[in-house]
C-alpha cells in the first residue's frame, strides 16, 4: 500500500509539473503507474484527492527535515544562522514542487488546503520561536516575531519561486549569506549596537590614553 501510494505521489507531481494540473487526466496519472485505474481508486475518488496527497507529502517532508536541524539553545542568532540555511536548501532542492504547490493549492476544497496550509503555518511558527528566543534574551529588537518569521519564509521561498533571478545574482550559498546579513541586521536590537559601539569607544579610549 505504502509502496503505491509512494508512485502515486510521484507520478502525479511529474505530470502536474510537466502539464498543469488541469491539463493532466486521473487516465494520463495510470497510464504512468504500474497499477491499474481499480487500484488508484482504492485511495483516491478524484483528481484533486491526489493533488491534496501530493501538497500534503511535500509539506510533511519539508517540515520534517527542517525541524531536524541542529539549533542553539542559548543563541537565537546562531539558531536563525542553522535555520535559514537549513531552508533555504531544501527550497532550493525542492524548488519545482513548491512552485507547484503555490500554482495548484488554490484548487483543493477549502478544509484539504487548510490543511496544507496548517503544515505551512508550522515551517513560520519554526521560525517565530527562534525570534521570540532572541527578543526574550536580547538578541533582537522587540518586533512581531510572526512577520518576522512570514518574512524570512518568503526569502527562502524566493529561491524557488524566483530561481533564475536569484541564480543571476549570486550562488546558494551567497545568497544564504546575504540574506541571513539581512535579516539579522533587521531583528537585531538597537541597544546591543549601542553597547557594542561604546565598548569600542572604551577600548579605543584605553589604547589613546596608554
Amino acid at each position: 500500500v505504502a509502496h503505491r501510494r509512494n508512485e502515486l505521489i510521484e507520478v502525479a507531481t511529474r505530470l502536474f509539473l510537466e502539464r498543469g494540473f488541469h491539463n493532466t487526466s486521473i487516465r494520463d496519472i495510470v497510464r504512468a503507474c504500474s497499477f491499474n485505474i481499480a487500484s488508484l481508486y482504492m485511495y483516491v475518488s478524484s483528481k484533486e484527492d491526489i493533488l491534496y496527497l501530493v501538497a500534503q507529502e511535500l509539506m510533511n517532508n519539508i517540515a520534517r527535515e527542517l525541524f531536524e536541524t541542529t539549533l542553539v539553545p542559548g543563541s537565537a542568532r546562531e539558531s536563525l544562522a542553522h535555520g535559514f540555511s537549513s531552508y533555504c536548501r531544501i527550497c532550493d532542492r525542492l524548488r519545482r514542487p513548491i512552485r507547484l504547490l503555490y500554482r495548484e493549492v488554490s484548487f483543493l476544497p477549502a478544509d484539504r488546503r487548510a490543511d496544507v496550509l496548517r503544515t505551512v503555518a508550522d515551517v513560520v511558527t519554526f521560525f517565530e520561536r527562534i525570534v521570540r528566543q532572541g527578543i526574550a534574551n536580547g538578541e533582537f529588537r522587540n518586533v512581531s516575531p510572526r512577520l518576522a518569521a512570514l518574512n524570512i519564509l518568503m526569502l527562502c521561498h524566493t529561491i524557488a519561486l524566483h530561481t533564475r533571478e536569484v541564480r543571476d545574482l549570486a550562488k546558494l550559498k551567497h545568497y544564504i549569506g546575504l540574506q541571513l546579513k539581512f535579516v539579522v541586521a533587521a531583528l537585531t536590537t538597537e541597544t546591543g549596537i549601542k553597547k557594542k559601539d561604546a565598548a569600542k569607544r572604551g577600548v579605543a579610549g584605553c589604547v589613546k590614553n596608554g
